[in-house]
């Protein structure tokens, strides 16, 4: 039976998507571009035919991250009823991807372990700066509208939400993911947001 040949944009993402679940297995320091090429099934002068550099790979891989990234935070925005809720959503959602790629905790735990940290280093903060940005925008608005009538400026609550979801993603990536990251995730952005002021609407009044 003749082998159906991959496109180069279909094997690009094959490339990208092996290159996340070595990352998960083996960590920063043993993955190579010769173990990518293997796991593939390509040589790997063939891999550099797609990624002439290693850099060019990293940057291939953080952009699908950011592209996910984006995907699960607009989700999350759209379905949001009130702002409080869709800073509840934006959090479950990043943990959720996180818990479905574990390569994301490695990378972002693995800084100045990278040959390519020039390389990567602009995407990761624009990725930090988007969430942070989302969060700000709604957190102002639950403000606004009386959601978090007591709490600190807006800027100080996203201070307080984005290190409670990295601690949580910390605690999990070295217990082994030995629990359930958006479980535990969810239950301390709902103890976060009542330390801020906010009131559950299905709670007793």
């Amino acid at each position: 039976m003749a082998r159906i040949r991959k496109s180069a944009e279909e094997r690009r993402a094959q490339i990208i998507e092996v290159t996340l679940d070595l990352l998960s297995q083996v960590g920063v320091e043993r993955l190579s571009t010769a173990l990518v090429a293997e796991r593939v099934g390509v040589t790997q002068a063939a891999l550099f035919r797609y990624f002439p550099t290693k850099n060019e790979l990293w940057e291939a891989v953080l952009s699908e991250i950011e592209r996910r990234a984006r995907e699960v935070w607009d989700r999350a925005q759209e379905t949001g009823s009130t702002p409080s809720d869709r800073i509840r959503r934006i959090l479950e959602a990043q943990l959720q991807l996180i818990a479905e790629t574990p390569a994301i905790p490695v990378l972002i735990f693995s800084t100045g372990k990278f040959a390519a940290e020039d390389a990567i280093r602009p995407i990761h903060m624009r990725i930090m700066a988007e969430i942070r940005g989302r969060l700000l925008e709604e957190t102002e608005a639950a403000r606004r509208c009386g959601e978090l009538p007591n709490a600190p400026a807006a800027a100080d609550c996203v201070f307080l939400l984005m290190p409670l979801l990295q601690g949580t993603v910390l605690r999990w990536a070295l217990s082994g993911r030995g629990f359930d990251l958006v479980e535990e995730g969810n239950r301390l952005v709902r103890l976060q947001l009542h330390l801020l002021g906010w009131r559950d609407h299905g709670e007793d009044t």
